[in-house]
Parts: structure tokens; C-alpha cells; sequence
């Protein structure tokens, strides 16, 4: 039985805005012991953080973290930054999403951040 069997979805998803945070909290919510709020500020630094080579440098700490919803969210949040602030330093990126792709769980999830570098016209 598959995590989906059983269940209905009674409504469609619904986009959810991602709130800016100051650093500070984003800080904390990394440190946290809660894999959903530090999957929040992945995306919040992603999206929202001017610094993309800070944020970059979170994403690529969180792909060490033990949680593979966590490493899963900083694969898509890499792929954020590319999207939302049009950089990325690719030569220290790629390397991790390929280290990333090998793990049969994480693959899909490198493949959807190489997907937004590409759409971001960092990488062909």
C-alpha cells in the first residue's frame, strides 16, 4: 500500500506565499529540531533573500541534513535561487546536485533543480 491509497483529496492544493524572514530567523528556524520549519526557511532564503550566495551556502549545508524531506526541500530551493535571483555559482552547485541525483530518493528532486537552473537560463 502506497502513502496515497486510501486518501482523497477533497479539495486542490493551494499555492502557499512564502513569507520573507529576517536573517535572524531564518538563523534559528535552520537550527531547529522541526524539519517543516526549517523546509520554510529554505524556501523563505530562496525566494526572498538578497544575499544568494548565503542562501546558496544553506541550501548546500541542508544537503547533509539527516531528514530527507529536508535535503529533498534544499535540492528545490537551489533551484529557487536560480529562478529568483538569477545566480548561482555553478561550480561548487553542480557538483552537489549530482552527488545528490545518485541517491535514488533525491534523484527526481536534483532533476527538478536542475530543471529551474536550466529555466533560468543558467545551465543549458
Amino acid at each position: 500500500m502506497t502513502h496515497c491509497e486510501g486518501t482523497r483529496v477533497s479539495e486542490k492544493p493551494k499555492y502557499v506565499e512564502i513569507q520573507q524572514r529576517e536573517r535572524e530567523e531564518l538563523e534559528a528556524a535552520f537550527n531547529s529540531s522541526d524539519t517543516n520549519v526549517i523546509c520554510n526557511a529554505l524556501y523563505s532564503a530562496a525566494q526572498h533573500e538578497a544575499d544568494w550566495r548565503w542562501s546558496q551556502e544553506q541550501c548546500l549545508k541542508m544537503l547533509n541534513h539527516e531528514s530527507l524531506l529536508v535535503r529533498s526541500t534544499a535540492l528545490i530551493a537551489l533551484g529557487e535561487i536560480a529562478l529568483f535571483r538569477g545566480r548561482l555559482d555553478l561550480e561548487t552547485v553542480l557538483p552537489q546536485i549530482q552527488r545528490s541525483a545518485s541517491d535514488p530518493a533525491l534523484a527526481p528532486f536534483a532533476e527538478d533543480a536542475l530543471d529551474s537552473i536550466r529555466a533560468a537560463k543558467l545551465l543549458q
